[in-house]
């Protein structure tokens, strides 16, 4: 039986930062990397925008190349399906691990609904689904995107940008409404007009119809929209099912501290995948972002090589779709109050959320680096309503 100092559960972008940082730290012992699917760790950003929009190509997405794996003395398991983790045995795959870390990301959630898995109904999550989506697009004329979070704004504007007559289904009246801004929303709906994208609020899929292929998605309202193509981007769930019954604590997501440590011994969990804690706001906190990923798997490798690391940043995450740019930084789920300066119509704006007159996060767009390094400090401080507004 294999031995390796660690197994890393998991082929994203965290994985691939976690062995670079483990070897630079001084890490040492063979490394196995095990993943479901047979690509190279790649970066998910460009699937719902330049790939899909063939802009840029697969090997493009990748995170490091494959010689980087030959070079930090990594065994690639691609294609290889986890179903348990045995941790008394230490055992993972056939594998004997020193330390594992799970990186496993998380699932899209999909529509419970007749039709749901008709051809051109399609969730978005792996560079195999951009690429069926890309070449779906190619021979349709029209299509609909279930969904106004991230993936779903974005994955509209890109097939709109390849020429698509698109829709977009919120059955939220605000686009973006886990951010709660109705500044932001109403200008998106205008941006997205525009580009000739028809917005529906407040609606549902019903069902999904055609015989051997998708041609028409009925609503809850009643109404039918013709379309070839459908995209459901509606959230995404951890995907921790392998671990049922391993011991390992699971609470929407693997519970893990600030150095990423489980419950278990020898096992870490970071990016998607993990319920950290977070020390800004005292709080356990889930996020499902590419900064997130990619900051976590670094400072967990340094964990793994027993070097200082751990979770002590504000957090950050982006979007871009027709050229506009916005950016989060900090948490807003949990605000109370909101103040809102300048205009997404001009390009300069800033929203400041605010829990128990505390700054808690900011929504922006236009802001310089600069101007970025000083909102990062000021939710780090965590800045009093008074102050902020002589700021």
């Amino acid at each position: 039986m294999q031995k390796f100092e660690l197994v890393i559960i998991g082929g994203g972008l965290t994985g691939a930062r976690a062995i670079a940082a483990y070897r630079e730290a001084g890490g040492d012992g063979r490394i196995a990397l095990l993943s479901r699917e047979r690509s190279l760790p790649y970066h998910r950003p460009p699937l719902s925008k330049r790939y899909l929009r063939g802009e840029t190509d697969a090997e493009q997405t990748l995170v490091e190349r494959e010689e980087f794996y030959e070079q930090h003395d990594v065994e690639l398991l691609l294609g290889t399906e986890v179903t348990s983790v045995d941790l008394h045995e230490q055992l993972v795959a056939g594998l004997r691990y020193g330390k594992l870390l799970i990186a496993t990301g998380s699932l899209p959630r999909t529509l419970d609904v007749p039709g749901a898995d008709l051809p051109g109904v399609f969730s978005l999550r792996t560079l195999d689904d951009a690429t069926a989506i890309r070449e779906a697009a190619a021979q349709t004329r029209d299509a609909l995107v279930i969904g106004s979070g991230f993936i779903g704004m974005e994955v509209a504007a890109s097939l709109t940008e390849l020429a698509l007559d698109v829709s977009l289904v919120s059955r939220d009246a605000d686009l973006f409404a886990q951010l709660r801004s109705p500044e932001i929303s109403e200008h998106l709906v205008n941006v997205y007009r525009d580009r000739g994208v028809e917005i529906i609020r407040g609606d549902e899929v019903h069902a999904f119809r055609g015989r051997s292929r998708l041609d028409t998605v009925e609503l809850h309202t009643g109404r039918e929209l013709g379309v070839g193509l459908a995209v459901v981007g509606v959230g995404v769930q951890p995907a921790v099912s392998f671990l049922a019954g391993s011991g390992i604590a699971i609470d929407d997501g693997i519970l893990v501290d600030p150095r990423f440590r489980t419950n278990a011994p020898n096992v870490y969990a970071a990016g998607d995948v993990a319920r950290f804690y977070d020390p800004l706001y005292g709080r356990r906190r889930r996020i499902e972002h590419w900064s997130n990923a990619n900051y976590q798997g670094t400072e967990v490798g340094k964990v793994l090589a027993a070097a200082n690391g751990g979770y002590d940043t504000v957090s950050t995450f982006f979007t871009e779709s027709f050229g506009l740019t916005l950016k989060v930084f900090g948490d807003v789920s949990q605000h109370d109050d909101r103040i809102a300066r300048g205009s997404f119509e001009d390009g300069d704006a800033i929203v400041f959320y605010l829990e128990r007159g505390r700054l808690v996060g900011t929504l922006h767009t236009g802001q310089g680096e600069k101007a970025e390094a000083e909102l990062k400090r000021l939710i780090g401080t965590r800045i009093s309503a008074e102050t902020l507004a002589v700021t």
